[in-house]
């Protein structure tokens, strides 16, 4: 399966802008599988609630419509995130697309810092979608800090971990590198770069193989980075002869 990842500089609350990037760089890349950063559609750094909702649209919206355009036109998955409009509330939410439309969705479970002054908590359950014959679980940027969150993902048979990212701190990455090494899976871990109002995001997108080594690490720069991995690996949980790392856990004790 080739996987891959795009990292650039969203624009805040230039939408238009945001979905030409995104189509100059998907075109013409010969992926099954595209990640792009948290919030990407919209850029980030909201002032406060009524800012988020002016920027917000729901699934069934014209930014979606695009990026499904996009994902047919090349033939692929696309993981994008973006601020979900639903009920009144407002989500930090991955949404993942194909060539025949929206496929699933996974909402921002744990909110940071000031997000908890302007989002609302995630309802979605971890859960796996399938694409190209891999099984991927979906989490949002902060959400990397909560083990359990990806070991239900993982013990559900996730091949790929796939997180949309926002990081203000480099700690995320090693955190999902832990994520990969627990679990025995690919991540995929996303993160934007450039200045939005003052804050910095340096980039460092990168992707773990199933025993937590990192495969390929990009910097503070534009780009898009493609991976051919084989995700049997993933299905194979044995550290050694001696040791498997679902098998091992003592239910009786924890």
């Amino acid at each position: 399966m080739k996987i891959g990842f795009i990292q650039f500089d969203p624009k805040f609350g230039d939408k238009e802008a945001n979905l030409r990037t995104i189509e100059r760089l998907v075109a013409n890349q010969e992926a099954d599988l595209l990640v792009l950063p948290e919030m990407c559609t919209t850029g980030y750094m909201v002032s406060d609630r009524n800012e988020l909702i002016s920027i917000a649209e729901p699934i069934d919206g014209p930014t979606v419509e695009a990026l499904v355009a996009i994902a047919k036109k090349n033939n692929l998955c696309l993981i994008v995130g973006m601020a979900e409009s639903l009920n009144n509330k407002i989500f930090s939410t991955a949404i993942v697309l194909g060539p025949d439309g929206f496929i699933t969705k996974a909402q921002k479970a744990h909110l940071f810092l000031k997000e908890k002054l302007f989002f609302d908590p995630g309802t979605t359950k971890p859960s796996l979608f399938e694409w190209g014959g891999a099984r991927i679980g979906l989490g949002v940027c902060y959400d990397y800090m909560f083990p359990e969150y990806w070991r239900a993902l993982g013990l559900a048979g996730a091949d790929i971990f796939c997180n949309t990212a926002n990081f203000v701190f480099d700690y995320g990455f090693k955190m999902m590198q832990a994520r990969s090494i627990e679990n025995g899976v690919f991540s995929i871990t996303v993160n934007r770069i450039g200045e939005e109002r003052g804050q910095k995001f340096n980039g460092g997108s990168e992707i773990i193989d199933n025993r937590g080594n990192i495969l390929k690490k990009t910097y503070d720069a534009e780009c898009v980075f493609l991976l051919n991995i084989d995700i049997t690996q993933a299905r194979n949980k044995k550290w050694n002869q001696y040791n498997d790392l679902f098998k091992d856990r003592r239910m009786d004790l924890y």
